[in-house]
């Protein structure tokens, strides 16, 4: 199934699409559209699928997204 961009209304496939890490360690649910560079979010059903971006747990990745969620 297709994604559709809300900027461009470009229809790509979101295997395709690059991945898009949100800083926040939920693993980014949000691809870039090949035409414009808009973020689009996944659809619910395939956020299942795609592989997560969440770096290793350590204590240093811990402390640098608390601090990151705070700007």
């Amino acid at each position: 199934m297709m994604c559709r961009c809300k900027l461009c209304g470009k229809e790509f496939d979101h295997e395709e699409a690059e991945i898009i890490d949100c800083n926040c360690g939920c693993g980014g649910d949000n691809v870039l559209c090949p035409n414009c560079g808009y973020e689009v979010r996944l659809p619910r059903e395939y956020r299942l699928q795609r592989p997560k971006l969440k770096k290793e747990d350590t204590l240093f990745t811990k402390v640098r997204r608390i601090f990151q969620m705070g700007n």
